[in-house]
Formats: structure tokens, C-alpha cells, sequence
């Protein structure tokens, strides 16, 4: 088993306080500061971060440094749409493909995020939101596409699991109410395999989450 290098521990470590809250979408990252509370020396602090910038988890800016990655609202609103644009495209395909979908593997996933609802864990519920969606989408023959996805999915990350954060999403909010049991008819839609029916679901899911991620005014 491979010893993971000083620097691939200092990434874990600060990916972590990320994901947990701890640093916060914006926040600026000192790497003097880093080293000290890490006790670590500088360089492999740096590489740490370089490795976080090239996932987008951080990003370094002239005369600024290092900081959390963090999007404007029109910047994460042109990702989401691009995100739907794919979605909405793959959904349209998906119908050929149906008699290649792991059902038991996206209906666990689905109970994950159902648990992950009650207890909370915006990040995972998150992270298994995806992998449901691209374990869906993963039949498709276009591995350029789906990989495209992925990233656009990355880049906007950080920004969703702050805002299911900030509003205090609970599992009576309508976006996690509703979007639990759009999953649920998603999969339906899948087994009985109706073009038309399949199309629709995932739409209807696609404007639930379009509707959660607007500014409160545009609501």
C-alpha cells in the first residue's frame, strides 16, 4: 500500500475543513498560516493548494492569494444552466439505453440520500445526488460528454452545499420533499421504459432544482 505523500495529506486535510464547513465559499487561505496550524513547512502547503485549484476547490488570484473557490451568482447560475442543457439532452437519449441501468445500484443511492436528508449531511446528500444522475446517464456511449458534465457538476460544487446550508434545508423543505420523490418516479419511469414518461420526469425534476437555485426575489 502506497504512503500518501505530505502534500496528498494536507490536501485531504484542507479539502475536508471545506467540505465541512470549516473554511467557508470566499474565505481567504493563508499558507503561513496553514503551515503553522498544520505544522507543516510552506512547500508542500503550496503544493497542496495547486493540487485544490486544478479540482476547483480553491483558486489563487493576483495580489490576493489563495481562497475558497467561490462563484458570483450569475457565474453559478450560467453553470446550472449548462448543467440542465446536458441533463436535459442525456434524458432524451437515456430510453435507448434503459436495459443497461443498475436499477438496484440507483435505488440504494436513493435511500442514502434519503438518510443523508434526516441527518443533514448536505455534502453527501450532494455528492449522492450526482452519482445517482450519472450512474443513470453513464450508459450513454458519449464519455466526452458525460465527463464534461462531471466537471461543470465540480465547479459549482462548493456552492450548492452552502446554499442547501444557508436556507437550513430540513427534509419538509420542498426542494429535498420533492426532489426525494422525483427520484422515486424517475426510476419508475426508467423500469417501464416509456420514452415520453422518462423524458418528463427527469423535466419536472430539472425545474425543481432550477426553481431552489434562483435568488430568493426571483423566486
Amino acid at each position: 500500500m502506497r504512503v500518501p505523500t505530505m502534500a496528498e495529506v494536507i490536501m485531504r486535510e484542507i479539502e475536508k475543513r471545506v467540505m465541512d464547513g470549516f473554511y467557508r465559499p470566499g474565505q481567504k487561505l493563508n499558507v503561513d498560516e496553514l503551515a503553522r496550524d498544520l505544522s507543516v513547512s510552506k512547500t508542500p502547503v503550496r503544493e497542496a493548494l495547486g493540487r485544490l485549484a486544478r479540482q476547483g476547490i480553491v483558486e489563487s488570484q493576483p495580489r490576493i492569494g489563495w481562497r475558497v473557490s467561490l462563484l458570483s451568482q450569475e457565474e453559478f447560475l450560467q453553470f446550472q444552466e449548462v448543467k440542465h442543457l446536458i441533463r436535459s439532452y442525456l434524458a432524451r437519449q437515456i430510453p435507448s439505453f434503459v436495459n443497461r441501468i443498475n436499477f438496484e445500484k440507483i435505488e440504494a443511492m436513493n435511500s442514502n440520500m434519503h438518510h443523508f436528508t434526516k441527518t443533514r449531511q448536505f455534502d453527501r446528500l450532494l455528492e449522492e445526488n450526482d452519482k445517482f444522475h450519472m450512474e443513470i446517464f453513464s450508459v450513454y456511449p458519449n464519455k466526452v460528454l458525460l465527463e464534461y458534465l462531471e466537471e461543470v457538476s465540480s465547479a459549482i460544487r462548493l456552492q450548492r452545499i452552502f446554499m442547501l446550508e444557508q436556507k437550513h434545508l430540513d427534509e419538509n423543505s420542498p426542494l429535498i420533499s420533492e426532489a426525494a420523490q422525483e427520484h422515486e418516479e424517475i426510476i419508475e419511469a426508467l423500469k417501464r421504459g416509456n420514452a415520453l414518461e422518462i423524458i418528463s420526469s427527469f423535466e419536472k425534476h430539472q425545474m425543481t432544482i432550477r426553481e431552489s437555485s434562483l435568488p430568493s426575489e426571483e423566486q
